[in-house]
């Protein structure tokens, strides 16, 4: 008879070892590869209204396209005046930290952080922003007209102002890639 060979305890503790450390650098990638995006562009609007809540019509109003463009959690949205007056004096902000998942964004501009939850169903607008990323707040606005977390003061606007920040998921599906 031949002995066989075996393997020693620290062997085996070796190979343990390593086969835990490269499942941990499988996971790892494989959750980098499908974590929500942090690059890409999305495109939205933002509405103010001086009046301190939607549509007020007791102060000046003004309308935005907004194109948000990020790399890696960092980049900027581009405020394009539509109508109204225009309100914004700084037409192109910097974003950080900057996240995307099925129920909301999540952003930090000027040191405050954003967040704009997904809204199946806007009644503010009679559905006309259905399938939005959206925050909303105004120190005159009802409780049904604040959503996320928002202020006007982080886009330089007075405190009295209305904001109405939102994204739409390309195709309507919060979970895509965009």
């Amino acid at each position: 008879m031949k002995p066989e060979k075996t393997v020693s305890g620290k062997w085996l503790l070796a190979l343990s070892a390593v086969s835990f450390l490269v499942a941990l650098i499988f996971i790892g990638f494989a959750f980098k590869a499908l974590s929500p995006g942090t690059t890409g562009t999305m495109f939205g609007t933002l509405y103010v209204d001086g009046g301190g809540l939607a549509a007020s019509g007791k102060g000046p109003t003004a309308s935005y396209n907004a194109t948000l463009t990020v790399q890696k959690g960092v980049g900027t949205v581009l405020f394009t005046f539509l109508s109204g007056k225009d309100l914004v004096q700084n037409h192109e902000i910097k974003i950080s930290n900057y996240s995307i998942t099925a129920n909301q964004i999540t952003m930090t501009i000027n040191g405050a952080v954003v967040v704009l939850p997904w809204e199946d169903n806007d009644t503010i607008w009679n559905h006309a922003y259905d399938n939005n990323y959206i925050g909303s707040a105004g120190p005159q606005a009802t409780s049904g007209e604040t959503r996320g977390v928002i202020s006007g003061s982080m886009f330089g606007l007075p405190a009295q102002d209305y904001v109405e920040f939102r994204f739409e998921a390309q195709g309507g599906n919060p979970t895509g890639d965009f």
